[in-house]
């Protein structure tokens, strides 16, 4: 069941993904008129850490790899998707903030649902 969790993760990451690299990229943002972040270092590690979430995402949703390296990605993930977090908000990029909250729940997702099946 963590794989839902996972697949949520990955759904998140992939919208903060393209959001990236439309900041990135456009030199008007449509979706947040005062962000100027265009060709920014800043924005170019935004997109560089949203695709490595979403790698991380994808390998843990499809269950490969052994219990060491699930943990790794696992506290990846989590470190990751905290620090894209921060770079949002200080790049006042609001849609990137909530595609990271999508992915924070994705997150804890894989916690709630493990611990409900072992208790039942």
């Amino acid at each position: 069941m963590a794989r839902a969790g996972a697949g949520l993760v990955a759904i998140g990451s992939a919208a903060g993904l393209a959001i990236a690299l439309y900041n990135y990229i456009m030199p008007t943002n449509l979706l947040e008129p005062d962000s100027s972040v265009t060709g920014t270092a800043g924005a170019l590690l935004v997109v560089a850490s949203s695709a490595v979430i979403l790698l991380a995402a994808l390998v843990l949703a499809a269950g490969k790899g052994g219990r060491g390296l699930r943990w790794f990605l696992v506290a990846g993930c989590l470190v990751g998707v905290l620090g894209t977090g921060f770079a949002a908000y200080l790049l006042d990029t609001l849609p990137l903030l909530i595609a990271m909250a999508v992915c924070l729940l994705g997150w804890l997702a894989m916690f709630a649902i493990r611990g409900q099946s072992s208790s039942a």
